[in-house]
């Protein structure tokens, strides 16, 4: 058998689901915060057709504003709650995200029983989809990184592998998912960020590589020729994630769960048998239909979205007073981070009697939580992603943007 890292997962926390909301602290919440959801030319570059930020008119456009942004993530993590700010790319307006929030991660990533921190959590990790790094001052962009506290440079990798000896991908065109930052081009990125660590003593920049999995790539030759590929590429994380059909306009690529029960079967043979110079990672969205066969720890798969884990979305709503002080409600509490389904609170913005000082308060709908919660523990949801479950419900409004809209955006 192959010794190989331990294969890392997604966290937000363990906690059993018969534990009843209210007995969680604020410390064991963690909140995805979604300080700007613009996409197109300043920010990413991209107009992906699968990105939940293009699809769902919940997020479409929207804006805590970048300052404001950030007040909200200081006051909730002085509150103890566990805060993941997240921009469309950490490179959008030349950097600034990155000057303003210091070294961000836009999630956790644990492995082994012990729920060890990879190395991706020892410094900041910054997300592009590799478009802002293809720049001219691409130099100047990665300087911002390593002085902010970066240590980790992470990109979706969109290509289907040839010749991975060669470096060969098929043609960008044959690639199902439009609107994306081209494989070949995420190639050169690569070389940039390790010439540039190469060349400067200071920098040690890590690369993680994401890579969507559906129907046009889960194939064991398929996920092979990945791993040889970055094996020879030398980055330090290859993770993959399902492809969910954000949109609805990519039936055909989404896995069926005995596709994903496949998976995770070539993902264990992998492990035991190919010589990995990355730790391999898997996201929490394909679920539980075969995890088992990992050995990962039992909470693996069984997402705590809508218990433990929160997205925090932009929102604008009615002004209410709530203990004699005038609140404003600003954003929308969510359950799953990636469809921003089901609404579980909102957060409201308000003044100190005295102070004037500005403050920011969670308010949770907890009956809401828990009736979610006794539908997973029931069945009504079996799945431990429940996502692809809600996406299919006949009767759960969930309204996209207009395609109109989406194919005017400038990138």
């Amino acid at each position: 058998m192959q010794e190989n890292m331990d294969i890392s997962y997604d966290y937000h926390g363990d906690i059993d689901f018969r534990v009843p909301f209210t007995s969680i602290k604020n410390d064991e919440i963690h909140f995805y915060l979604d300080v700007d959801t613009f996409v197109g030319k300043d920010t990413c570059g991209q107009n992906c057709n699968h990105c939940w930020f293009v699809n769902y008119e919940k997020v479409f456009a929207k804006s805590f504003g970048i300052h404001e942004g950030h007040e909200i993530y200081r006051k909730l993590t002085q509150q103890n709650f566990n805060v993941y700010p997240r921009y469309v790319d950490s490179f959008a307006h030349n950097g600034e995200f990155m000057d303003i929030y210091g070294p961000a991660h836009n999630r956790e990533f644990r492995a082994g029983e012990n729920k060890d921190e990879t190395d991706t959590m020892i410094a900041g990790d910054a997300w592009t989809s590799g478009k802002p790094l293809l720049q001219k001052n691409y130099t100047e962009l990665l300087d911002k990184a390593v002085k902010n506290g970066y240590g980790t440079i992470s990109i979706t990798f969109h290509g289907l592998v040839d010749a991975p000896e060669e470096l060969l991908l098929y043609p960008h065109a044959d690639y199902p998912i439009k609107g994306v930052f081209p494989g070949n081009k995420c190639i050169d990125v690569i070389s940039r960020i390790q010439d540039y660590s190469n060349n400067n003593d200071n920098a040690n920049l890590r690369v993680n590589i994401g890579i969507t999995v559906g129907t046009h790539n889960h194939s064991k030759d398929n996920l092979i020729k990945y791993c040889q590929l970055f094996n020879k590429l030398g980055v330090q994380t290859v993770r993959f994630n399902c492809f969910t059909d954000h949109g609805r306009r990519h039936p055909q690529l989404q896995l069926t769960q005995e596709q994903v029960a496949q998976f995770y079967l070539n993902i264990k043979w992998i492990h035991e048998n190919v010589p990995l110079n990355f730790q391999l990672g898997v996201s929490e969205d394909f679920g539980t239909s075969g995890i088992n066969v990992l050995g990962l720890p039992s909470h693996v798969g069984w997402c705590r979205a809508g218990r433990q884990l929160f997205a925090i979305i932009p929102d604008s709503g009615e002004s209410m007073t709530i203990n004699g002080i005038a609140h404003e409600r600003i954003g929308q509490i969510v359950g799953c981070v990636n469809i921003f389904e089901p609404t579980f609170g909102y957060l409201t913005r308000f003044k100190h009697a005295g102070t004037d000082e500005t403050d920011y308060q969670v308010h949770f709908s907890t009956e809401a939580i828990e009736a979610f919660t006794q539908d997973r523990l029931s069945g009504v949801y079996k799945n431990g992603c429940f996502a692809g479950e809600i996406l299919q419900m006949q009767n759960y409004d969930i309204p996209l943007v207009d395609k109109h809209r989406i194919d005017i955006i400038e990138v």
